[in-house]
């Protein structure tokens, strides 16, 4: 009889002892899969966020709105050397994209043509002036906003960062039939790249496609 309880005794332990295992691995696994679910969703997030910025980088921040407007004139002694002396264009922020600072300290613009290249912003103020259309005031371009962008190019020379091949004032202009480039290098985003070629000038105002 005293056999049968200590028998019986015994199976009870041991079905203790199987059921505190088994509560162990059940609360290990548990906390293993909690750290593997917190790793993945750190992840994912990691992820989204580098995917986003990356997204934000490649696309442009700023976007032209409607034509880029060339204004024309004699650059020389003779009168049948009509150039590009001023541009004029809109600008406005992308979808998506966070407010743009088009203060001089925070953009960059440079221009480019087969004989010179140089910045336009940061030299001189008079080469390059950025206006708001419809804007609050301050130098962000916010959604909805535009601002009027206009190049002097009769400002440029060799004293205001520019650095043509040859050291002349005829070099700053865009010819008849030559390409040019302006790039506007925004604090975060995509350069915003306006490149034309210049049609036959047929008047003092076109509009350059």
């Amino acid at each position: 009889m005293s056999n049968h309880k200590i028998l019986g005794n015994r199976r009870g332990m041991t079905g203790l002892e199987t059921a505190i295992i088994l509560v162990a691995f059940v609360i290990t696994a548990a906390a293993f899969a909690f750290v593997v679910l917190n790793m993945g969703f750190l992840t994912a997030e990691k992820a989204q966020s580098v995917i986003s910025s990356g997204m934000s980088e490649a696309s442009s921040a700023l976007l032209v709105d409607s034509g880029v407007i060339g204004q024309f004139g004699s650059t020389g002694g003779d009168q049948a050397d009509i150039d590009l002396t001023k541009l004029t264009f809109y600008i406005k922020l992308s979808q998506g994209h966070e407010p743009i600072d088009l203060d001089d300290s925070k953009l960059v613009a440079t221009y480019t043509n087969a004989r010179c290249h140089g910045e336009l912003y940061d030299s001189n103020g008079t080469i390059m002036t950025i206006q708001g259309v419809n804007s609050d005031g301050d130098s962000l371009c916010e959604v909805g906003e535009k601002f009027k962008v206009t190049i002097d190019f009769s400002q440029l020379d060799n004293a205001t960062g520019v650095d043509p091949v040859q050291a002349s004032m005829d070099d700053v202009y865009a010819h008849p039939y030559e390409e040019f480039r302006i790039e506007l290098r925004p604090s975060a985003g995509a350069v915003l790249t306006i490149e034309r070629q210049l049609p036959a000038i047929y008047t003092t105002i076109m509009t350059l496609e």
